[in-house]
């Protein structure tokens, strides 16, 4: 990684400043900070390389290539990288920050997502955000001042091509990412799944899928395949006419590969056996239709 720092412009304290910029990429990095935060400085990270996982604020956000990521000051962050993952980031560092309505050096309201895909802006973004770091690392005389002129052309940019979609997009591709999981755990819950499968078949870490599943769903994702195997027993214990079925092919038939565990969790859940509700279920279907 290359840090380069830029001395501020006295007569332009109106205006954000530049206070450093630095270049990570897959044959340097990776270079990893764990929690931390800016007092008065707004760092906006380009996601060039890669994909990862950054902490920020009280959440795990999933980032790939053409992201932008966006820490206002006093903003707790970590770059969660999993092992084996490279990720590529060109970063500014700005203060004296200020817009309408936000706090003093915030860029975006505090309560947005702050991962925002590029789509087509990316390709420009980053152009500006690496000349903003090629001026500065050429230690020309003029370097300062025409990096803080680029700052403001990237800020600009952003604000006005970026921003006006206010992380709606993120909000949306981070909710349909555990949709998809969750329709995933629906269809395939017979089969062995383990946290880890999903981590690697979504590219996300076993962490993230842990805790932001849950957020949404009010279930880890362990706890919801139980309990989606468990009612698929339920409705094969109630419509096999006949109890033909053997107890033991049904808990195989909903995922489960131990009958004795089929049974604890079955009884553990619902309160009572499976054979017990099955009968009793018979017992109440059966003064139903007698009504």
């Amino acid at each position: 990684m290359r840090l380069c720092f830029c001395p501020s412009e006295r007569e332009n304290k109106a205006q954000p400043q530049l206070a450093y910029v630095s270049q990570v990429s897959e044959s340097n990095g990776p270079f990893v900070r764990f929690m931390h935060m800016h007092p008065q400085t707004v760092e906006l990270i380009l996601i060039t390389e890669g994909d990862g996982e950054y902490f920020i604020g009280d959440r795990i956000y999933p980032v790939r290539k053409g992201d932008l990521v966006i820490y206002n000051s006093q903003v707790v962050h970590d770059e969660y990288l999993e092992s084996g993952r490279p990720i590529g980031t060109i970063c500014c560092g700005i203060n004296n920050i200020s817009c309408p309505g936000l706090r003093e050096n915030a860029l975006i309201p505090d309560d947005i997502v702050p991962v925002i895909p590029l789509y087509h802006h990316y390709a420009t973004v980053e152009k500006l955000m690496s000349s903003v770091f090629t001026v500065i690392n050429q230690h020309a005389v003029e370097g300062p001042a025409m990096a803080q002129l680029l700052t403001q052309v990237v800020l600009k940019y952003i604000e006005g091509n970026v921003l006006l979609r206010t992380g709606n997009d993120a909000i949306q591709r981070h909710e349909n990412l555990l949709d998809s999981i969750k329709s995933y755990i629906d269809r395939n819950f017979y089969e062995p799944i383990r946290l880890d499968t999903l981590a690697t078949k979504f590219n996300v870490s076993p962490y993230y899928v842990s805790h932001e599943f849950k957020r949404r769903y009010g279930y880890s994702p362990m706890d919801y395949l139980i309990k989606r195997r468990l009612g698929e027993a339920q409705s094969l214990l109630t419509t096999d006419e006949g109890g033909r079925e053997k107890i033991t092919s049904i808990a195989y038939r909903v995922g489960f590969s131990n009958l004795s565990h089929f049974q604890n969790y079955f009884k553990n859940k619902v309160g009572k056996t499976p054979g017990q509700y099955r009968k009793d279920y018979r017992k109440a279907n059966y003064l139903l239709f007698e009504y």
